[in-house]
């Protein structure tokens, strides 16, 4: 019986074999680390007109990663939002603004942490997410002043309605946005100074 000899052995430039060696024009690609390192700017733009930049991890991971990836390969390029939700009014902020904005607008806003307490477990759920996420950003790049802390303190677990709420509908991410507060200001990232707030982190 004869075995189909397969052709791919028979021609060493078949797409097969090709991919045991370089890609035309492989050698010529910039090393990665360089580029990173040698970026002046890095822009991300938002063009989703229903969320913002702590409304999901993915921005943390794309803007406040490429600073941690620059403190490993060296250079200090400038981060920046680009909010192009108006494409005839595109408004770039460098990314503290843009963080500081969000949390007064959005995240610290009473009328939104009142909305998500009318949905339940899943609303406990995304104002603890806001809280990752604002915490994603200081821990990679360090771009979230200490009072955006204070404010989204005071909008949540500084509220007793929105504590017992959280107790009741979702215990679990109420201990993780205790564990996170305790967790940035144990890391230097949130230096309160108000003994109320100090009062509550485990000795």
């Amino acid at each position: 019986m004869n075995t189909p000899r397969d052709p791919s052995l028979d021609n060493p430039d078949d797409e097969a074999a090709g991919t045991l060696r370089p890609l035309p024009g492989e050698a010529g690609i910039p090393d990665i680390a360089a580029r990173v390192r040698a970026a002046d700017a890095f822009v991300h733009p938002q063009d989703l007109p229903e969320t913002d930049l702590l409304l999901a991890a993915d921005y943390a991971a794309h803007e406040a990663g490429f600073a941690a990836a620059q403190a490993i390969t060296g250079g200090k390029a400038a981060l920046y939002h680009l909010d192009a939700r108006d494409p005839a009014k595109p408004a770039a902020r460098p990314l503290t603004e843009e963080i500081a904005r969000v949390v007064r607008a959005r995240a610290a806003n009473p009328r939104w942490i009142d909305g998500m307490m009318r949905h339940g477990f899943r609303g406990g759920a995304e104002i603890a997410a806001t809280l990752d996420h604002l915490g994603a950003f200081a821990h990679l790049a360090g771009v979230v002043p200490g009072q955006m802390f204070d404010l989204y303190h005071d909008a949540t677990l500084g509220r007793p309605e929105v504590r017992d709420f959280l107790a009741r509908e979702n215990p679990g991410a109420l201990a993780a946005m205790q564990a996170r507060f305790a967790a940035l200001h144990a890391a230097g990232l949130w230096s309160t100074r108000r003994n109320s707030i100090l009062a509550g982190f485990d000795p």
